[in-house]
């Protein structure tokens, strides 16, 4: 059986309940803190009759992206990691999409927790946003930060060599924004997720994403018969992109030969508990 728990709250405070070295791998899209309060106005200039109108670009991603100062920040990022460290097991994996300009204290956390930075992994896109400014390049690739706890021993650390060799990155489409389902501003492509499932776990290992958003990893799980805790601190998220994505996969007819549960909690902090909201499955719905 496959069991896919959506818990609704901080991060922080959930993970604190989550046992010791229980965790196989943690693939997660934390915040960057690059939402600003700047948009590039795309409408149509009135003195160029015809001229192509296109949606404002804005560069606010969401109140979760948003911090007081850089110190706050990191130590936001340093108390995620702290718990990364405590819930992964021996030889677990630890993938964070991440700024590429922000890269080097993550390896020297990682030197002082007996964590092993792994070689830079790259999303690169295939149709990337064109420079609405017309000063840079376009931002063609997103940066995977790889890391593994205390060995890379093949005894310990998942590698799935037998997969054939595969170069250090994966080249997909960004997600289109004409899906019925509602998209979130930095989601990432499933398939991008499941390439790292495969090489770096096994069937039936548990994931954890503490930033699940519009719930890829999730997915991606399913579909490969991962287990996978997924922490989502938006409600909006959770009703509206979670829910409404997954709950027509779980149940299609193609994936009866395993028993697949979906399970939704919410954490209520004035009494540090955890509700279940509704639980259902590919073969009944329970709730």
């Amino acid at each position: 059986m496959v069991e896919l728990t959506l818990m609704q709250g901080d991060c922080l405070k959930i993970m604190s309940k989550i046992p010791d070295g229980s965790i196989d791998i943690i693939i997660t899209d934390p915040p960057y803190m690059i939402s600003r309060e700047a948009k590039i106005a795309r409408s149509r200039n009135p003195l160029k009759r015809g001229k192509f109108k296109g949606k404002d670009i804005s560069f606010m991603f969401g109140e979760w992206d948003i911090f007081e100062s850089e110190e706050q920040y990191w130590d936001f990022i340093y108390s995620t990691l702290n718990h990364f460290k405590r819930l992964l097991r021996k030889g677990g994996h630890l993938l964070m999409f991440f700024d590429k300009f922000k890269i080097t204290p993550l390896v020297e956390w990682c030197r002082k927790n007996d964590f092993i930075p792994r070689q830079p992994l790259y999303w690169l896109k295939t149709n990337p946003v064109p420079m609405a400014r017309k000063v840079s390049f376009m931002n063609a690739h997103e940066f995977i930060f790889w890391a593994t706890k205390e060995t890379t021993s093949r005894k310990f650390a998942v590698f799935h060599y037998e997969l054939g060799q595969h170069p250090d990155y994966i080249t997909c489409p960004i997600v289109p924004t004409n899906s019925h389902i509602k998209r979130h501003p930095t989601q990432k492509p499933v398939e991008v997720i499941k390439w790292l499932l495969k090489y770096l776990s096994n069937e039936n290992d548990k994931v954890l994403d503490p930033f699940l958003g519009s719930g890829t990893t999730m997915q991606a799980c399913l579909e490969l018969n991962r287990n996978c805790i997924g922490i989502e601190i938006s409600e909006d998220y959770c009703r509206n992109m979670v829910i409404p994505r997954l709950k027509p996969l779980i149940t299609q007819s193609t994936l009866t030969n395993t028993r697949h549960t979906f399970t939704y909690y919410r954490y209520f902090e004035n009494e540090d508990k955890l509700e279940k909201v509704l639980e259902y499955s590919n073969q009944k719905y329970m709730q």
